[in-house]
């Protein structure tokens, strides 16, 4: 069995390599600029597979991690300038 980086073994023939792992070229192009961590494994009889290494459990290349570092939904984090200040219900009690 040998191991090589899927753009280096796709290199000038993207469309028979695609063929070959069952998926579309543009699948393939793609996975190759974004720089995905794909090897293609060949077997003795001549068959190929494709393996992807990711970092575990689950984190993110660091091209592609959000400078921010948070994991509020909009990918921002209130800061003290825009969270709106509210007088407590306690203040605007009248005693009378």
């Amino acid at each position: 069995m040998r191991r090589t980086p899927l753009a280096e073994y796709a290199a000038k023939r993207h469309a028979q390599t695609a063929t070959r792992l069952g998926m579309s070229q543009g699948a393939l192009s793609k996975a190759i600029r974004e720089g995905r961590q794909i090897f293609v494994i060949e077997s003795a009889d001549g068959g190929i597979s494709a393996l992807e290494e990711k970092p575990f459990p689950g984190q993110r290349r660091s091209q592609m991690t959000n400078s921010c570092g948070d994991d509020s939904p909009a990918g921002t984090t209130p800061t003290a300038l825009n969270v709106p200040v509210n007088s407590s219900s306690a203040s605007e009690v009248s005693h009378g």
